[in-house]
């Protein structure tokens, strides 16, 4: 009766799994037909149109197609999946054509890191050479957001809304004696002072070394910040640190009055605004065009390989294959193989986003970059952050171009192995036993403290990872060892500071990066082609059913409780040696 029940259950299980599936599948169908009808619709952009750059969102390094779009059903893109890449060249192809005659862009809480945002800031800058206008509109503007419209021809705010410029800091949480009262002991190795990745973990406030490196980075990103905006607007320096630092321009009117903004309107005078400047009639609707349709405008049919790779390395550095968002270095290492056996490939460029991660994995991958660069130019582009595990990939380019404001170095390693003893024993009642053959047989189960010689061991193999990552910077830049461990020690710096240190070669983008790449391998008119390739649907489609469960936990457990446990599983996947940079400098 038993085994009975028991197929009875497993199969009800399935039919709802397959139902579930089913029912992805056919959202995915349907997104994908919708948008082959909106690709119909848009197939021909009307005269005197308006291009729609809404970029509150999380811009990816890369384009990336719904499930519907991969089982064949094709169309423009949803505005959250256009890449960085395909946005700074709709903008460049938009100032070329004549029924687009301006650019609108949405205020508002704009996710995005400051790198990213100086590249839309510079494209929009070209895009105003044609002699079309960029207007900006929002009910309420967080600095990124301001940031990015600064460039804009016109700055409407809602009257009743608000302008959160206010500088950059940051406030950090440390989890010391929220770990201590749980129980759960954080045993520590890393190499260099500024490291400060596991400083949350280990200590009740900021160390000093933090404190400065935080101080530094913050006080050169505002640098630019100021001068920018200020170059922008008009205004004077000095004057818009004031406005910033008394809080002098939250309201609207405040913002109008110092000239932060150019006027306060509702929606529909903005409206009226660009419709009387596109010169369309009173009685006619604006013919706006979000990005992700006219990206679907004269969409090439055949994939055709380019003569420069363009390799896409966006996200945390994991082992293995990886999931969307990370960058897996089985993956990663498979396709720089391929891009370097393809005789149609003549150069590769490095696109990096990424904060680090596994120390194993960025040398898998940075092996495999060598053997490329034996073969044909490595040219190297850094996004919002390239730092730790991310600049040891980077290290042996042929060249690095950064933005002023990317984030990078934080040349250091380290490791953390809990011990979970007090929790399972004190709190939960659970007790441990062991056996082994061996004196350390049982080692890092996470339920007992490393004696004497697994701490030796542990410390050992983070110096030598540190040595190797120090010896691979110096060997790259082509610099002395000593040199590189004076600024290295975790150190984390700004784009400019790296050029000054010798890390960076040249401030510019990912064009830039591009055009030194066809100079490099004597490509007279350059064609390009983006890594990765997407993953199969199925593969994504499973990967979803993972974020559906992180979801359900985070409802049932509700928002504080949910942190603790994010707390505690990041502990826990900090396994082997890291090459990662402090969480706490993702800018805001």
């Amino acid at each position: 009766m038993l085994k009975f029940l028991k197929y009875v259950f497993a199969t009800i299980v399935g039919m709802f799994l397959f139902f579930l599936i089913g029912i992805f599948i056919l959202i995915g169908v349907a997104k994908g037909l919708s948008k082959a009808a909106s690709k119909g619709e848009m197939a021909n952009v009307e005269s005197n149109s308006v291009l729609k750059l809404n970029v509150n969102y999380k811009i990816p390094e890369k384009s990336e197609k719904s499930i519907g779009e991969q089982l064949g059903f094709g169309g423009g893109s949803d505005k959250e999946s256009v890449g960085l890449y395909d946005i700074c060249e709709l903008l460049k192809k938009a100032a070329k054509d004549d029924k687009i005659k301006g650019i609108y862009i949405p205020m508002g809480l704009n996710p995005n890191g400051l790198a990213t945002i100086e590249v839309l800031r510079n494209q929009l800058k070209e895009f105003k050479k044609s002699g079309k206008f960029v207007y900006a509109y929002g009910e309420y503007a967080n600095q990124k957001s301001y940031y990015l419209c600064a460039v804009a021809d016109k700055i409407y705010l809602n009257p009743n809304g608000g302008m959160e410029v206010m500088g950059f800091g940051r406030e950090i949480m440390y989890y010391k004696g929220a770990l201590e009262k749980l129980g759960v002991e954080v045993q520590d190795f890393h190499c260099g002072a500024f490291k400060s990745a596991i400083e949350p973990y280990l200590r009740d406030k900021m160390s000093e070394p933090n404190r400065q490196q935080l101080t530094s980075i913050y006080g050169d990103v505002y640098s630019q910040f100021l001068t920018n905006i200020g170059a922008d607007r008009k205004i004077d320096t000095a004057q818009l640190s004031d406005i910033i630092n008394n809080l002098k321009a939250t309201l609207p009117k405040e913002a109008k009055e110092l000239k932060m903004i150019d006027e306060t309107a509702y929606y529909d005078e903005v409206e009226t605004a660009m419709r009387e400047k596109v010169g369309t009639k009173k009685k006619d609707d604006l013919k706006l065009v979000d990005i992700g349709k006219y990206a679907g405008v004269n969409e090439p049919a055949v994939h055709v390989t380019g003569n420069i790779a363009v390799l896409c390395a966006d996200g945390e550095i994991v082992d293995g294959e990886g999931k969307d968002g990370q960058i897996g270095s089985k993956r990663f290492a498979k396709a720089v193989s391929e891009l370097r056996k393809d005789d149609k490939v003549k150069a590769i460029v490095l696109r990096i986003n990424s904060p680090g991660g596994s120390a194993l994995a960025s040398d898998v991958m940075w092996r495999e970059l060598v053997l490329a660069k034996k073969e044909k130019p490595l040219i190297i582009s850094f996004g919002d952050v390239a730092a730790s595990g991310g600049y040891y990939i980077a290290c042996l380019g042929d060249r690095i171009f950064a933005q002023p404001n990317t984030i990078t170095g934080s040349i250091g390693v380290f490791g953390l192995i809990p011990n979970a003893k007090k929790l399972l024993n004190d709190k939960l009642g659970i007790t441990t036993d062991k056996v082994s053959v061996t004196k350390h047989g049982a080692f890092a189960l996470g339920t007992n403290p490393l004696d004497q010689e697994e701490r030796a061991m542990v410390q050992k193999s983070i110096e030598r990872t540190y040595r190797e990552f120090k010896e691979r910077v110096a060997e790259g830049r082509k610099k002395d060892t000593a040199y590189i461990e004076s600024i290295a020690q975790g150190h984390v710096y700004t784009g400019q500071q790296g050029i000054q240190l010798g890390l960076v070669d040249e401030i510019g983008g990912l064009d830039q990066a591009i055009a030194y790449a066809a100079k490099q391998a004597n490509i007279k008119e350059p064609k390009v082609t983006l890594y990765p390739e997407e993953k199969p649907w199925k593969d994504r489609l499973s990967e979803s059913f993972g974020n559906m469960k992180q979801d359900m936990v985070k409802d049932e457990v509700g928002a504080e409780q949910y942190k603790m446990y994010q707390t505690l599983k990041t502990i826990s996947n900090f396994y082997g040696v890291q090459m990662r940079m402090p969480m706490e400098l993702d800018i805001q």
